[in-house]
């Protein structure tokens, strides 16, 4: 080859990236600018072929169907006969959706009229958060037909009625997408980086007209839940409060005598209780206000006004006083936060006196009916008067969670080393006290959603809108944290009052342009053990409430915005067979070895107490010895962390992360097993996402963002939270914002994330994570505990 041919191959070949890489930008104009070339070269060649497939779809966008058309000729004497495929199947549905072209180009003949790859013609209106709005011409509501702001992956209702189809839903109506794996242009093998050829789009369902309530919300089970979560509150707070006191009795009135100091001793501690129903009361009066306050400060709160929310949604306002008249209470105020993080929450002491919050770039992202569906959901909250005691809960979170903030921004400010540790102490034992107390209002978080979402549904007829704005927030999210390069305080702190989690909300709205999003709800929503997948959750999974949602729209004869396979009904039982309750047990067999060790020790009670009545002194003693009680839980934990350590960590071979050398993220989190404990073994590239120094040294917040979808990663140091303060060469929150290589354990629960091993940085840095070790260390820590305990030592 001479140089001329091998210069006029380089430049050609850096059209072709270029073109391909202002198609995936939805730059239609420079891609089939840039890729036209493409047609004088054999479509044998990959990166050709996704050249030509890409140049046809920006043709048909720009309104050149003639062209898009005569591409597909083309790509159909391709020797790839899956370029072939798509090239067909494309022809196809371009002359369903432009009759005029059947009198220029032949119909195929080999193949079904395919459906499942209809072609939407682009809007040419972008909105201000970027999203490109893709109309829907099957909505089943004409009101509906104005274009989406964001861009979600609908599936046709057409496919449940049909075996074939339904085993095809993955590809929705509305984009065009190849199956063909990702190939490297130099080497033709396979690549995790590709060009996605996905278009999402909305189907934009319709609402209900005049429709029969859905039913009443169990209120008394949601009342039991309060219950039990304030008096969980209640002692939490108490028993950290007497912790606190008696820790420093015991180092001013033990430890100062000893060392010559006369100290006055005052007994035990016995005011915390009075004093914690004392401190709580204050804090539920004064909810209100303090968030307000604490808004205004740290995330520039302002009045929201009626005609302003009237401008962006006609129908909340509407709907605001319809229900303050039917529940007799006076309009909620309304406050909005200049982010364009989609957010809503409701806070306060009563109804009557509570505020709800929006930001600007959920009025921006969504429309009139969908924003009217988010405040039916908050005015939900209301109706069910579990906001009082949320906003208590947060208001006590926000102490230990805003102090970890403002003494890691100052600390990661300063270059004295002392300033620098004692922030780091300080900020990790007050993000480690959030993050202990958040699990209090866990359960209570969950259960109210569910009855939030079954009045929104109610009080608007429109369980479609609904869908579509939880799934708009989460693709704003993902899209605010990609912008931002790691997740905003306010969306971690007010976790438990927003419409979504938010790694759940980052995990899909970053999937959504990569590959259809049923399938994935609907592993979530068929889980068996979703529900105990959930326990650490603040929100259900969505996977489960979005088919609730679903069923809602049934019920009034609509059809759904999203299509789930004819299956999902039926499997959807809440029982476990024998061999999942085995898989449950060892999944979490180190919180089930604390409850066998529970029951050993009254086990032990027992026969110590029988023992007692025969005068057999060998077992007489552990008649009510408490020492057993207090002990046998950490020897339970250790032999719980023994039994699943091995199946939890699989040994990463060379072989295994070969082999995963293809899989991107999206199509891993598809194949991912139900079960944590059955990860896999997976090497991703990407750009780590997170907090810098300080905020990060516990690696709360990393995301490893790659070419098909982001998602988290759990760092563990060989010594757990103790060795991640400790000085290291390389810690992870050093590598933000930098091109690394991470392997490990990808695991799916309500979200997914990766139990790192390795990261690897593009200039040969490497951040080792060491989970088994922790976990072993941490085993035998509860066995020594365990032992000494019952030995009284």
């Amino acid at each position: 080859m001479t140089s001329s041919q091998s210069s006029t191959n380089s430049a050609a070949l850096t059209d072709l990236e270029a073109g391909l890489a202002a198609f995936k930008q939805e730059d239609y104009s420079t891609a089939a600018l840039l890729l036209e070339n493409s047609l004088a070269i054999s479509a044998d060649q990959p990166l050709v072929a996704r050249a030509q497939m890409a140049l046809a779809i920006a043709y048909e966008r720009l309104g050149e169907t003639d062209q898009a058309a005569q591409v597909c000729q083309q790509l159909q004497n391709s020797s790839n006969e899956q370029v072939q495929t798509w090239a067909t199947r494309t022809l196809v549905t371009l002359i369903k959706r432009h009759p005029h072209l059947a009198s220029l180009t032949p119909i195929p003949s080999a193949v079904e009229e395919p459906r499942v790859v209809d072609l939407d013609i682009l809007d040419s209106s972008m909105d201000r958060s970027g999203f490109v709005p893709l109309s829907s011409p099957t909505s089943a509501n004409p009101a509906a037909t104005v274009s989406s702001q964001t861009g979600f992956i609908p599936i046709d209702p057409a496919s449940e009625d049909s075996d074939e189809e339904s085993a095809s839903a993955s590809v929705p109506v509305g984009s065009v997408s190849t199956s063909l794996p990702p190939i490297s242009a130099s080497t033709g093998a396979p690549v995790e980086q590709s060009v996605n050829l996905y278009q999402p789009t909305w189907r934009n369902a319709g609402r209900a007209k005049n429709w029969k309530p859905l039913g009443k919300v169990k209120r008394l089970q949601l009342a039991a839940v309060q219950i039990v979560t304030a008096i969980a509150l209640f002692v939490g707070i108490q028993q950290m409060l007497y912790w606190s006191a008696d820790s420093y009795e015991t180092m001013w009135v033990r430890l100062l005598p000893r060392l010559g100091f006369s100290v006055v001793q005052s007994g035990s501690p016995r005011w915390t209780a009075s004093f914690t129903a004392v401190l709580l009361l204050v804090i539920l009066a004064g909810s209100r206000w303090i968030l307000d306050g604490l808004l205004t400060v740290l995330y520039g709160l302002q009045p929201l006004t009626l005609p302003k929310l009237a401008g962006y949604s006609p129908e909340t306002t509407q709907l605001l006083p319809r229900f303050c008249r039917q529940h007799g209470i006076s309009s909620p105020a309304l406050g909005i936060l200049p982010t364009q993080t989609p957010i809503a929450f409701t806070y306060g002491s009563m109804p009557a006196i509570a505020r709800i919050v929006v930001s600007q770039g959920l009025l921006d992202q969504l429309a009139d009916d969908e924003i009217a569906a988010i405040y039916a959901n908050e005015l939900g909250h209301l109706a069910n008067w579990d906001v009082p005691l949320m906003s208590m809960a947060i208001v006590i979170l926000q102490i230990p969670y805003t102090l970890y903030r403002v003494v890691a921004d100052w600390g990661s400010q300063k270059t004295a080393a002392v300033s620098r540790a004692s922030a780091s102490l300080i900020a990790a034992f007050s993000y480690g006290l959030y993050w202990l107390l958040h699990w209090i209002p866990l359960w209570l978080s969950r259960q109210r959603v569910y009855c939030s979402d079954l009045v929104a549904t109610d009080l608007t007829g429109n369980p479609n809108g609904y869908t579509r704005a939880l799934l708009k927030i989460a693709i704003g999210t993902a899209k605010s944290v990609q912008h931002h390069q790691q997740t905003s305080y306010l969306l971690e702190g007010f976790d438990l009052l927003m419409p979504m989690n938010h790694r759940a909300a980052v995990s899909l709205g970053s999937l959504h342009s990569h590959l259809p999003i049923e399938p994935l709800l609907q592993w979530e929503s068929t889980n068996p053990y979703r529900h105990w997948l959930a326990i650490n959750s603040s929100h259900p999974s969505t996977g489960d409430r979005l088919q609730l949602l679903s069923l809602y729209a049934r019920h009034w004869q609509l059809d759904p915005e999203l299509n789930w396979q004819s299956s999902t009904q039926k499997s959807r039982r809440s029982f476990l067979t024998g061999h999942q309750w085995r898989s449950l047990l060892l999944q979490g067999a180190p919180y089930f070895g604390i409850i066998l060790g529970v029951l050993s020790a009254y086990l032990l009670f027992l026969i110590g107490g029988i023992g007692k009545q025969l005068n057999l002194e060998a077992i007489s003693w552990m008649a009510g010895d408490r020492t057993l009680l207090r002990g046998l839980p950490f020897v339970g934990f250790c032999v719980g962390t023994i039994i699943r350590i091995n199946p939890f960590f699989p040994e990463i071979r060379p072989a295994s992360l070969k082999a995963s050398a293809s899989l991107s993220l999206a199509n891993a989190i598809q194949q991912a097993p139900i079960l944590p404990i059955n990860s896999q073994i997976i090497r991703l590239e990407g750009r780590l996402l997170g907090r810098p120094e300080i905020n990060n040294h516990l690696n709360q917040d990393l995301l490893l963002e790659t070419s098909t979808g982001m998602v988290k990663l759990h760092c563990t140091s060989r010594f757990g939270f103790l060795g991640d303060l400790l000085p290291k060469a390389t810690r992870p929150a050093d590598l933000v914002n930098q091109t690394i290589v991470a392997t490990g354990w990808l695991r799916r629960g309500t979200t997914a994330w990766l139990d790192v091993d390795t990261l690897r940085s593009a200039n040969g840095r490497v951040s080792q994570s060491a989970h088994p070790v922790w976990s072993t260390v941490i085993g035998a820590i509860a066995a020594l505990l365990g032992i000494l305990t019952i030995l009284s030592i």
